[in-house]
């Protein structure tokens, strides 16, 4: 497992790399940050807090993966075999309480591709922008804006955004523990 979280922290840093860059090319070709605790008043990039707020999100993740991994046993083996089943019941107080660890456990070894996924898309999203093409995400969010404005827009985009990208994350990890367990269950030459 140690050498998944170095490729995690490594894939999360590089990804932020790509955020961090293609952030600014966007911004450059004129577009501004969308993301309001990250943008200055003139819709520049915070550049400080940007990197203050990734850091946090990687010794989270980070540590609840490590966490999760050591809890992995205890995932309950429905979510392992129809890891759609834990696509909703992710709000809970105590993700440590012993009710709670055996879907707790899979939502967090879920949450690491799933922030390198959302990153990807960031990145992959600025790009377009930087290059002035047509985007994925900028649709959406004129779409929203003529409902709602300002955080609760860039909110209501990221829950748009999560529900994909949630579910394919429930999917990598329950092959990710189903492969584990496959290779326990392998007898040692």
């Amino acid at each position: 497992m140690k050498k998944w979280v170095w490729v995690y922290i490594a894939g999360f840093i590089a990804l932020t790399g790509a955020d961090f860059a293609t952030t600014i090319l966007g911004i450059r070709a004129g577009a501004s940050e969308f993301n309001h605790t990250l943008a200055t008043s003139g819709g520049d990039l915070k550049t400080a807090q940007f990197l203050l707020v990734n850091a946090a999100m990687l010794a989270f993740t980070s540590f609840m993966l490590i966490w999760a991994w050591r809890n992995r046993l205890l995932v309950d083996k429905k979510y392992i075999y129809r890891p759609e089943r834990a696509m909703f019941n992710w709000i809970y107080l105590n993700p440590f309480s012993e009710r709670n660890v055996p879907k707790s456990a899979f939502h967090y070894l879920a949450l690491a591709p799933g922030m390198l996924i959302f990153k990807i898309v960031a990145s992959f999203n600025n790009s377009l922008i930087s290059f002035g093409l047509p985007d994925l995400l900028t649709p959406i969010a004129s779409a929203i804006f003529t409902f709602v404005q300002g955080p609760l827009a860039y909110w209501i985009l990221i829950f748009l955004l999560f529900l994909p990208i949630w579910w394919l994350s429930l999917r990598v990890a329950a092959a990710f523990l189903r492969a584990s367990a496959e290779q326990l269950a392998q007898p040692q030459a």
